[in-house]
């Protein structure tokens, strides 16, 4: 081409001025044309990169070109995720045009992250044109959709199945994972649905997750994602001897008087100003310093690095003063608060005093038997869609609790209550069986049992229980709402015939407060004799005491950002152990256990072991001849019911197939009959006609 021939250079200038623009990085592209929208904003404006360096390389390998699917950033609160995000959405309506897909852990972060993109597009010249206007009628501009040139910015909430269900999109944002649910209204971990909607763009797709870590490290959806990648750390150099290090909280360093604030170097041991700070995050590098398992690119950072002007290393040191005050008394929530969104780590709040190797170095007494001190005998009961899972425990004075048998019956709950063989069966079988005394005496019953109803199997259990209301079982359900007492002082009516009345005699169902009652348990765990302390038999397996540990107490803060007390478990960890012994405690407390006093417990022991009048109510007698244990029945054969394939873990199967106890020599007629404990002293009494 001759660029004489006025033609060839008519054609240049034309080509060249229709051409798309060079593909820049995110960061690049921040840089160029970002604007902050002065309004609600303290540095309103025109974006700078270099205010936070740090910035940079987690937006370019935003960049839709870069090699990687997945971006995770782990940060502490008002830092590095929302401008990043939002520079990112720019770019791409910019440069790459496609869906995006934005979720929120509630309706009111999702409308103000939506607030924030409708002022951002506005502040930016650079892409203002391309957004559909307010009320235009070429498209929709509404608080849940922003429509541009080549796509839409959804922005909902991470809640609902459907919200992750309904939209193809090759860019996603998740803020502040570690608040959404852990199991989406049945269908999994969230985060899986959620990058399903981006399966068609193959590698192409982007998706891009931000949070403060705000629960223990096993229940963190945003340090899970963190440590699947290649766990980047932002190293800045000492000003005094050029070491790079990562800025952390154990090297700050302050006088007793808190007037000063500075960080000492692991290398050379000078204190920094903080003065130093802004040479110091502009030589900075981001340090890989894992090998990601799916191509996953994270990082983490803390308020350390805020630039001078915002958060104080001072201001943090005094945070964290206060913050110890409160620990003192007990109190978590400050110190949870700092290390959550001030040092993005995660904090278990939990006592460390006990392990489940700790509690199973104290399992001792024999199964099966009623140990000396114990004298009434509880039974509870969880529903699987493949089994039922059994757990029976003596009480003596003071609320010392005993587990003297667990079992797995395999099979499936839909059986007939009167199908011989079935759980139902079965289980009547345990609910019928006196146990021993380890100081000998007359055998004990159960004086009462629960069911739990929740799951798959909630019809079943009503049927079952209603039928067995007068042999004392009581059917319960964990309530949602927290501080409920540990059992509901009246039942709910929930049987209904075909007019919607009230069946007289039907199921009736207790609620259980499981929040409350997994405290008193926790609380407790520690104590190893006397009141309160809890027990195990010698025969227990370790998967048992796991699952007693499985759940961790986790401070949320709710929509009026008030914290509130909750329990959770890592996905795919079984805590059926946890749920029994909660349930036994509410079987205890529907009993009145907990009002009686010495001399309930003596006119008792009086009844079962008169040979013992004299003995200590928390004292252990030697024993002359150790009783039998009950002979219980064996667990059903694998092909009975359910299939190995839909059997629960191995370890468990394990547990199942111990073989039952010898069977124990019929007593002779001289022997007293068994009893029923703990109906008639104190308490509330049970509607009870014996068990047969």
């Amino acid at each position: 081409m001759s660029l004489r021939n006025p033609v060839d250079l008519a054609r240049k200038i034309f080509t060249e001025a229709y051409a798309p623009d060079p593909e820049m990085w995110v960061d690049e592209w921040a840089q160029a044309h970002a604007q902050i929208p002065t309004d609600g904003n303290a540095e309103g404006g025109k974006y700078d990169v270099t205010r936070t360096p740090f910035a940079a390389e987690p937006m370019r390998v935003l960049s839709p070109s870069y090699p990687c699917t997945r971006v995770v950033v782990m940060a502490a609160s008002q830092l590095l995720k929302t401008q990043s995000a939002l520079n990112w959405f720019m770019a791409v309506v910019d440069s790459a045009p496609a869906n995006i897909l934005a979720l929120m852990p509630s309706s009111n972060l999702a409308g103000r992250l939506s607030s924030r993109i409708e002022k951002t597009q506005k502040a930016t010249p650079r892409v203002r044109g391309k957004f559909v206007q307010h009320r235009s009628r070429e498209g929709k501009n509404t608080a849940g959709a922003k429509e541009f040139r080549g796509g839409t910015i959804y922005i909902e909430t991470a809640g609902s199945a459907a919200n992750l269900a309904e939209v193809p999109a090759r860019y996603g944002y998740g803020d502040e994972i570690d608040d959404w649910e852990t199991d989406l209204q049945g269908q999994g971990d969230p985060i899986v649905v959620f990058e399903n909607r981006g399966s068609t763009y193959g590698r192409r797709r982007k998706w891009f997750y931000s949070s403060s870590p705000k629960k223990p490290p096993k229940l963190s959806k945003i340090n899970a994602l963190f440590l699947k990648g290649d766990q980047r750390h932002y190293e800045v150099p000492c000003p005094h001897c050029d070491h790079f290090h990562v800025l952390k909280w154990e090297n700050m360093r302050t006088d007793e008087s808190m007037t000063w604030a500075r960080m000492m170097c692991p290398a050379c041991g000078t204190l920094i100003e903080e003065a130093f700070k802004p040479q110091m995050l502009t030589r900075g590098r981001w340090v890989a310093t894992a090998t990601s398992r799916d191509g996953t690119i994270s990082f983490t950072i803390s308020q350390l690095y805020a630039p001078l002007g915002w958060t104080s290393w001072l201001e943090l040191v005094r945070i964290y003063s206060e913050a110890e005050q409160t620990l003192k008394v007990g109190d978590h929530t400050a110190m949870q608060a700092f290390h959550n969104t001030r040092l993005a780590l995660c904090y278990d709040n939990a006592p460390a005093a006990t392990t489940a190797q700790k509690l199973r170095a104290r399992a001792s007494h024999a199964p099966r038997v009623v140990p000396a001190g114990a004298w009434v005998v509880t039974m509870s009961v969880d529903t699987q869609p493949n089994r039922l899972e059994v757990q029976v425990e003596a009480w003596g004075p003071g609320m010392e609790r005993w587990v003297i048998d667990y079992q797995q019956l395999i099979g499936s709950p839909t059986a007939s209550v009167d199908e011989p063989g079935s759980v139902w069966q079965r289980l009547d079988e345990i609910r019928r069986t006196p146990w021993p005394l380890a100081i000998g005496g007359r055998p004990i019953l159960i004086s009462a049992y629960m069911i739990d109803s929740g799951g798959a199997n909630t019809q079943d259990v009503y049927t079952y229980g209603a039928l067995r209301k007068n042999n004392a079982c009581l059917i319960i359900k964990g309530s949602s709402r927290p501080n409920r007492p540990i059992v509901s002082s009246a039942p709910t009516k929930v049987d209904y015939n075909w007019g919607g009345q009230k069946i007289e005699g039907g199921a009736e169902l207790w609620w259980i407060g499981t929040d409350v009652a997994k405290d008193y348990i926790f609380n407790r765990l520690h104590l190893e004799s006397g009141p309160g302390a809890m027990h195990f038999h010698s025969a227990l397996e370790d998967a048992w005491f796991d699952g007693l540990l499985a759940e961790r107490a986790i401070v949320k803060f709710n929509k009026k950002g008030h914290p509130v007390r909750t329990y959770e478990k890592a996905p795919g960890d079984a805590n059926e152990p946890l749920d029994l012994s909660v349930y036994n405690l509410a079987v205890a407390y529907h009993l009145g256990l907990h009002r009686w006093a010495d001399n309930d417990w003596k006119r008792l022991r009086d009844k079962l072991a008169p040979e013992h009048r004299t003995l200590d109510l928390f004292g252990t007698p030697p024993l002359v001849d150790a009783p039998a244990a009950p002979s219980l029945p064996p667990p059903r054969a694998e092909a009975d019911t359910v299939s190995r394939e839909t059997a629960v873990t191995e370890s468990v199967q394990t547990s199942e197939r111990i073989a039952p106890p010898a069977a124990v020599t019929p007593p002779v007629p001289s022997t007293p009959p068994p009893v029923i404990a703990g109906r008639a002293f104190g308490g509330r009494r049970v509607r009870s006609r014996g068990i047969s």
